[in-house]
């Protein structure tokens, strides 16, 4: 759990543009946190802020803070077919397992994402 004070530092470095977007290791950087690849902690920060209603964009830019219906609903746009496609893996899995192992099904129900 993060204080408010780590989540307005994390408001604080946002840019306010999307065509600002700070990348995940120059944000880590700024923010005293591990840059190296996954960026766990600045990542748990980030869904934090959003679980706290902080209005946080991303896409392979960087981070940014979103400013316009237009951009939130390109946000929901790109997490819905992420989503699907996770799903999706899933599901094949669940298929190919079940296949392959008549005999040790598995009780899983296949999901979508609509």
């Amino acid at each position: 759990m993060f204080t408010q004070e780590q989540i307005q530092a994390l408001l604080n470095v946002l840019p306010e543009r999307k065509e600002d977007a700070i990348n995940a290791p120059e944000l880590a950087r700024a923010l005293g946190y591990s840059s190296l690849p996954n960026q766990e902690e600045l990542r748990a920060l980030i869904r934090q802020a959003i679980r706290e209603n902080h209005l946080i964009g991303s896409d392979n830019s960087g981070y940014w803070l979103i400013n316009s219906l237009d951009e939130l609903e390109d946000i929901l746009d790109s997490l819905e077919r992420r989503a699907k496609r996770t799903c999706d893996r899933r599901n094949h899995l669940l298929n190919a397992w079940n296949e392959k192992y008549p005999d040790n099904l598995s009780i899983k129900i296949s999901k979508d994402v609509n």
